[in-house]
């Protein structure tokens, strides 16, 4: 199963909708391109109790990477980073409801799976978040 894990919330990934590229630029430069959505049906259900910490939410979370430099050095099965989230490189950040602010990644991906993982802010508080997902080739 697929994990979008903000705090202690899985969201779950919807495959369907989310996806992983490759570009290369007219400078012959390789980026990667991610859009992780969570699951509608499964933040329906966590976020209709009024008591739920996602009630205030419309949606379920997105998470997006854009423009993410590959080195050409790297040419590894399994291609592993630690990296800043503030860059004018790249965009980064989960969308929920509005831009939220990521720090301390830690990133995976080979031709098999996908993870991230960070911290979030919402709302003034740092809180861990995680996606971890199966990738088919």
């Amino acid at each position: 199963m697929a994990s979008f894990i903000i705090g202690d919330t899985n969201f779950q990934v919807d495959l369907a909708k989310s996806a992983i590229s490759w570009h290369t630029g007219a400078d012959a430069k390789r980026e990667l391109n991610i859009d992780i959505f969570g699951k509608e049906d499964t933040f329906d259900s966590l976020s209709e109790p009024e008591d739920s910490p996602w009630s205030w939410a419309l949606y379920p979370p997105a998470f997006f990477l854009h423009g993410f430099p590959i080195p050409e050095q790297q040419k590894e099965a399994t291609q592993f980073w630690c990296f800043d989230a503030a860059s004018e490189e790249y965009e980064l950040g989960i969308y929920m409801m509005e831009y939220r602010d990521l720090s301390d990644i830690r990133m995976e991906l080979s031709s098999e799976r996908f993870a991230i993982s960070g911290n979030v802010e919402f709302f003034g508080k740092i809180i861990q978040f995680s996606i971890d997902m199966p990738l088919t080739v």
